[in-house]
C-alpha cells in the first residue's frame, strides 16, 4: 500500500486506488503500517517542525488567510499547502471512518437476557430503562442504542419501566410491535398463548402484523387475537398483571386453563387437567411463598378438583370431583 499512499500525497492517485488506499488502512491490522508511513512522511518532509496536528493546522490556516490571487512564486507555496493538507486528511478521514465501522458494529451487537422456568430476573436496558423478565421468557437488545430507536425482542413475558427520551422505545413480538416514549407496561407474548398488552401509566400505540392499530390509556389491556390480528381492549386492574414483578401470583375470577398455564412456568412443573369442563372454572387467589402441594391443597378445597402429583416427572393431574 506504500506506493498508493506516495502517489496520493504526489496528487497521482486515482479515484479507484483512493479508494483501495482507505479499505485498506481503516482495517485495525493495517494501523501499524499507516503510523509507520506517516511517520516516514512527516519525517522526509523538512520543512514540517512537527506532526502535532493543531498547530499546523492553524499554521495552514494563517497561511491560507494572507494568500493574495496566485503569482508564478506562490505555486510553490501552495504545492507546501496541499501536501501539509493532504497530511492532515489521510489520518482524520481514516479515524472516522474507523469510529464509523465501530459503532455501527456495536450498535448491531445484540446481546440476549433469558430466564429458564421458575425463575426471574430484572435488569437495565442501555438507555437506563427498567425491565422485568418473567420465567420462561427472554428479551434481545443491541448493546449500544445508537440508532434512531430503541428497539427490542420479546419473547414470553416482560414488564417494561421505560426512561423518557427523544428517541422512541418499541418493543416486538411475534405478532405486535408496541411503540413508546416513556411509560410503564406489561406484555405477555408466550408462544401458543393470546398476547396480552397492559398499560399501568403513560400511553403507548400497539400495532399487529396485520396493520391494526390502537392507542392505550392507562388501566387498558389490549388482547391479540393472533388468527384475525384484532386487537381488543378492555379496563382491567393492572396490578393483578404486574404482581408477578413482585414475587406474587394474583388471580382473581380466573379460568383454572389460565391459572394453570401461569403455575406451569411459576413452579417449573406439567399440568394436565383431565376433564376440558373445568378449564373455565373460576379461581381466585393470591399467590406468594406457597409450594405445589399447598396450591392445591388450596384447590381441593375451593375447587371440585381433586389432583394427583408425581413428583420424579414433576407432573400434576386435576381430576373433576364434585364436592358434597
Amino acid at each position: 500500500m506504500k506506493p498508493f499512499f506516495r502517489k496520493y500525497l504526489d496528487n497521482n492517485c486515482t479515484a479507484d486506488e483512493f479508494r483501495s488506499l482507505i479499505d485498506f488502512f481503516v482495517k485495525p491490522e493495517h494501523q501499524q503500517e499507516l503510523e509507520t508511513n506517516m511517520h516516514e512522511d512527516w519525517k522526509d518532509g523538512r520543512e514540517l517542525d512537527s506532526p502535532g496536528l493543531k498547530r499546523t493546522l492553524q499554521r495552514v490556516h494563517d497561511e491560507i488567510n494572507r494568500q493574495q490571487p496566485l503569482m508564478p512564486q506562490s505555486r510553490r507555496l501552495m504545492t507546501y499547502l496541499t501536501r501539509v493538507a493532504a497530511l492532515l486528511f489521510i489520518p482524520l478521514a481514516i479515524a472516522y471512518l474507523i469510529q464509523l465501522q465501530q459503532s455501527e458494529q456495536a450498535s448491531a451487537i445484540m446481546q440476549t437476557i433469558s430466564t429458564p422456568l421458575a425463575s426471574k430476573t430484572d435488569f437495565e436496558l442501555p438507555d437506563g430503562s427498567h425491565v422485568w423478565l418473567n420465567s420462561g421468557s427472554s428479551v434481545s437488545f443491541a448493546k449500544s442504542f445508537d440508532g434512531k430507536t430503541r428497539r427490542v425482542k420479546l419473547n414470553g413475558e416482560a414488564y417494561f419501566d421505560v426512561k423518557k427520551t427523544e428517541r422512541p422505545f418499541q418493543v416486538e413480538t411475534a405478532h405486535v410491535t408496541i411503540d413508546v416514549l416513556g411509560t410503564a407496561f406489561n406484555v405477555m407474548a408466550y408462544d401458543h398463548e393470546q398476547p396480552a398488552v397492559t398499560l399501568e401509566r403513560g400511553k403507548i400505540t400497539l400495532k399487529t402484523s396485520a396493520n391494526q392499530e390502537e392507542t392505550l390509556a392507562p388501566g387498558q389491556q389490549a388482547v391479540i387475537d393472533t388468527l384475525s390480528h384484532a386487537i381488543q381492549l378492555q379496563q382491567v386492574e393492572t396490578n393483578l398483571y404486574s404482581a408477578w414483578i413482585r414475587n406474587q401470583l394474583i388471580f382473581k375470577n380466573a379460568p383454572l386453563g389460565h391459572v394453570t398455564s401461569r403455575l406451569e412456568r411459576w413452579y417449573n412443573i406439567d399440568i394436565r387437567i383431565n376433564d376440558p369442563s373445568l378449564m373455565d372454572i373460576q379461581m381466585t387467589a393470591t399467590i406468594e411463598m406457597e409450594s405445589v402441594g399447598e396450591i392445591m391443597e388450596l384447590m381441593d378445597l375451593t375447587l371440585p378438583v381433586s389432583y394427583r402429583y408425581d413428583k420424579n416427572k414433576r407432573e400434576l393431574t386435576i381430576f373433576h370431583e364434585p364436592k358434597n
